[in-house]
């Protein structure tokens, strides 16, 4: 990356830092996305305390969505700030774009989560200062967001002034979501915002105080109060000597009626108002604690849940590259802060919680690239991410009788669990036409209720979790089989079920018939709820009488009967061996890809052609086949899985942030070693690459799924097969080690391999599939292979 390396950290720390060590103000928003700090209930974007043009300041609190008018769609509201602070040095207010920066660096440290920023710098009256800017966001109390600005005066003398609060200005890119909100200041020292949402009503009261310290004793400094619209502060002023320095801590406590404590009190009967009540009481409470704790004992409490974290996710690799290992921690790092492990209720963002990117949604990258990570190391947060989607099932049969099918057709874009399809309709403009551009994905990218269905029983095979079925599981395999027998159409003429008119995942491919991987993916859909009635009807009465009550799936059994031996499957081609991405698609014409390929940028192909003549040619987003050989990967032989592999990724830009990841699994699988290794790496820049616009509107959440995807699924070759953990692995040259830690089936296994062995220890009894071998694992003993 230009302005950002990974050249600093020795000892404990090495290989956990990300350092920006030039300051430039075209590129703040990336590395605001990928500095972003939080916990899963708050996502804090790591824009600067003092204030420059083009910033995108954003704190959001998970599930808190809001409409704003109904003609938009639903999106995860930016709640007000409490990250700005400006300091102004004799009248004028810092800033890097005005004096001579000496020195500057900001560090990600991704062990503890904490980020700093240490600047020696010049004013335009020759003195000279040395501040460093801590942040936080507590990873042991979900509420507390924490931050320290020391400021040493190196030369000069100069009269110093902080203005600090709670800024309620803030919105989604224009879209104010909240109301004016009341604002108060306790005690001359607790900041208050009580904020509404416009539509959704979700309350949310914001909190903040400070302390100060001066030549580093603590001391009550007297601040003036200043409430304006949409905005609560303090402002605070001192003068300052040559040698002097000054301390200021800010510390935040964010909570919403959202919350589960504040649901619950609802479902007890409480009032809206008696909520608001509560609330208020416990930021009161919250902000007046974390006030006596103070900046480094909450830094200190987060610390001790990072360190379990690292012990227990931490994949350890030792490469001729560093960044590898920088990269995996960094997506590591997104994973845990993007997830609300107890929390059903709310999914996962295409860019999490560090920007506006997709408005906070959720895709299928949850079930395909995302769900993987915490299926094998946290198998109880992947099943609160499934539950999340049993809770969608309203939206999806909503859907569903919308477009005249039966069962559950999943929304494409998913928010708040009542909200159903939130697919914004219209895009940017079309560079023919200069008409925008409308989305079909919401009507038309139907794949999304097999990649629901594959994961629920991904899960199931790998925890044995028969509660889960029980509870969730069966209803909604079921439900999706019931959308596709009603989805799938007969053509008379050709004597067959088809699925026509769809976009597959490459998404530069619109009204296509017959794409290969929502046919395969939903014919595996129907052959697996067809599997579960027969074995609920033989050995489950009870449940297949309470299921056939509620979903019908005696009449499901006898329509998958009748219709799903019917449907049409590509094979491949005799002559090539080539299996159609979709009807049609050998027809196309064929385009020389290699300026869009080297290309440092993705999507420029729409700088050429817009979505219509894009149709005309065999040029894709992602692989759609490569994504149905990693998911489903004994469909082929491995010559056909090869040569199809070869074909399109000849023809596939790679402009999709879950392209790579799947590409260098496969190319794994397939021996393709070199291949494999630019496929992670590429995968790893995603994000962390040279790109400085890559992540403007947030990280690539599945990239980050798809960086541990590669390392682990891929290189580490474990898979599940058949309800079986196989692991095969395959290092790449570059690699003299991988370590991980999976768990099947409740075992927690260590897995270690280099070029010339494989050694596992567990935690338990389980059997495993080594190098095409059962073998049997027991607790604390140590298998070599």
């Amino acid at each position: 990356m230009k302005y950002i390396n990974d050249e600093r950290g020795t000892g404990e720390v090495e290989n956990f830092l990300i350092n920006e060590d030039v300051f430039d103000g075209r590129y703040l928003a990336k590395c605001e996305a990928i500095f972003c700090q939080g916990n899963g209930y708050l996502g804090v974007r790591h824009a600067l305390e003092e204030v420059y043009t083009g910033e995108t300041r954003n704190m959001f609190v998970t599930g808190t969505f809001n409409k704003f008018h109904e003609n938009e769609v639903t999106e995860l509201p930016n709640v007000p700030d409490v990250t700005k602070m400006v300091f102004v040095i004799n009248g004028m207010p810092f800033s890097l774009e005005k004096g001579e920066i000496i020195h500057y660096e900001r560090v990600m440290n991704l062990k503890n989560g904490e980020v700093t920023r240490k600047i020696d710098w010049k004013d335009q009256e020759g003195n000279q200062l040395q501040f460093v800017f801590s942040r936080m966001v507590s990873m042991d109390d979900q509420h507390v967001i924490g931050a320290k600005v020391q400021i040493l005066l190196l030369k000069g003398e100069v009269d110093l002034k902080v203005i600090s609060g709670i800024d309620g200005t803030v919105s989604n890119t224009g879209t104010q979501h909240f109301c004016e909100g009341k604002m108060r200041l306790h005690d001359f020292k607790y900041l208050e915002m009580i904020s509404e949402t416009v539509e959704s009503k979700v309350t949310a009261g914001i909190y903040t105080t400070h302390r100060f310290w001066v030549n580093g004793r603590e001391q009550q400094q007297k601040v003036q109060p200043i409430i304006s619209r949409r905005e609560v502060k303090i402002s605070s002023q001192i003068h300052l000597k040559e040698g002097e320095s000054f301390t200021v801590e800010k510390l935040s406590a964010v909570h919403t009626s959202r919350d589960q404590a504040y649901i619950d009190l609802e479902l007890q009967g409480k009032s809206s108002e008696e909520i608001v009540e509560q609330i208020k009481t416990d930021g009161q409470n919250k902000i007046k604690g974390i006030y006596e704790m103070g900046y480094d004992c909450l830094k200190k409490n987060s610390e001790k849940k990072w360190e379990e974290i690292w012990k227990r996710e931490d994949v350890k690799i030792l490469s001729e590259n560093p960044f590898d290992q920088l990269a995996i921690r960094f997506a590591i790092y997104h994973l845990n802060i993007m997830v609300k492990r107890d929390d059903n209720r709310v999914g996962i963002g295409a860019k999490a919680l560090t920007g506006e990117g997709y408005k906070g949604h959720s895709f299928w990258d949850t079930e395909v690239f995302i769900l993987p990570y915490y299926l094998f190391t946290e198998p109880k947060t992947a099943r609160t991410l499934l539950e999340f989607r049993y809770k969608n099932l309203y939206g999806a049969r909503q859907k569903a009788k919308e477009y005249g099918y039966e069962g559950a057709m999943y929304p494409w874009e998913a928010a708040w669990t009542t909200d159903g399809e939130v697919t914004p309709i219209w895009g940017p403009a079309d560079v023919v036409t200069g008409k925008p551009i409308q989305y079909l994905t919401g009507m038309i990218e139907q794949h999304i209720s097999a990649d629901v269905a594959f994961a629920t029983w991904q899960y199931y095979l790998t925890t044995k979790d028969q509660e889960f079925m029980d509870l969730y599981g069966y209803e909604m395999i079921l439900d999706t089989a019931r959308f596709w027998v009603s989805r799938i159409e007969w053509k008379e003429e050709k004597q067959r079920y088809e699925i026509t008119d769809v976009i597959g995942p490459d998404e530069y491919k619109e009204h296509v018939d017959n794409n290969a991987y929502t046919n395969y993916l939903a014919y595996y859909n129907m052959n697996l709820a067809r599997d579960l009635i027969k074995d609920l009807r033989e050995n489950r009465g009870n449940l297949y009488e309470r299921l056939d009550h509620l979903l019908d799936i005696s009449r499901l059994e006898k329509n998958l009967g009748e219709r799903m031996p019917k449907l049409y499957l590509p094979k491949p081609e005799k002559e090539t061996g080539i299996i159609p991405q979709f009807e049609g698609y050998l027809d196309l014409k064929y385009l020389d890809l290699t300026k869009y390929k080297e290309s440092t940028e993705v999507l420029t192909i729409y700088r050429d052609f817009n979505p219509e003549q894009i149709n005309e040619y065999q040029v894709s987003k992602q692989g759609d086949l490569v994504v149905l050989f990693y998911l489903l990967e004994d469909l082929f032989d491995e010559e056909t899985k090869r040569k199809n592999y070869l074909f399109y990724e000849e023809r596939t830009l790679h402009d999709s942030s879950l392209s790579k990841c799947t590409h260098g699994v496969v190319a794994n699988d397939l021996g393709l070693s070199e291949e494999a290794y630019a496929f992670y790496q590429g995968a790893a820049k995603v994000d962390l690459g040279e790109e400085m616009k890559s992540s403007d509107a947030g990280i690539h959440s599945a990239a980050m799924g798809g960086i541990w995807q590669v390392a682990v699924l891929g290189f580490g070759g474990i898979r599940m097969v058949d309800g079986q953990l196989r692991i095969h692995p395959a290092l790449p040259k570059e690699w003299e080690s991988l370590s991980f830690r999976v768990v099947f089936e409740n075992v927690p296994i260590r897995v270690t391999v280099t070029k010339d062995q494989v050694k596992l220890c567990a935690g338990g009894e389980t059997k495993v599939v080594l190098f095409g071998e059962e073998i049997s694992l027991k607790e604390n003993v140590e298998v070599l292979r």
